[in-house]
């Protein structure tokens, strides 16, 4: 099955026809997609500051991941359900879209990394990883590319 195929069943189906003509059902969808990104991104941006020894220095580093990992795996869900409901009333458009094929590249560098280095350097604490700050800055890098890319979508095309 090729694209194009692809791209009609997802014009053609009645279900994604009335997200796509709904008042509410895009901004509604969006809505869950920041909120998601924005959970996800504020566990992130928390880890990462005290994984480079910024605040929160009361609180270890793995016992504060583990109290707030789960939250960025429920950001990380709802951003990636949403994501999906985003991009099917108007598949085309989004896979021609140069910042929409940067943002996926770096979703998935960004997960990847999430889910092995980073989980691996917020299991200790930072004096016990010489290379914390730079697993840190990395992090951050790719999240927020992610939502930079997702902007350049609308603007940049």
């Amino acid at each position: 099955m090729n694209l194009d195929r692809l791209w009609q069943i997802s014009y053609n189906s009645p279900t994604i026809d009335i997200l796509r003509n709904s008042k509410y059902g895009i901004p509604m969808n969006q809505s869950v997609h920041l909120a998601g990104l924005t959970m996800l991104l504020g566990v992130t941006v928390i880890l990462n500051l005290r994984l480079l020894g910024i605040g929160m220095r009361r609180f270890s580093l793995p016992s504060l991941s583990a109290e707030l990992w789960r939250w960025a795996k429920v950001g990380l869900l709802a951003m990636i359900v949403s994501g999906f409901f985003v991009f099917l009333p108007d598949p085309a458009r989004y896979a021609a879209n140069r910042s929409f094929q940067i943002k996926m590249i770096v979703l998935i560098a960004a997960i990847v990394y999430q889910f092995t280095v980073f989980k691996r350097a917020v299991q200790h604490e930072p004096a016990e990883n010489k290379h914390s700050a730079w697993i840190a800055v990395c992090s951050l890098i790719l999240w927020f590319g992610v939502g930079w890319a997702g902007r350049g979508i609308a603007f940049l095309g």
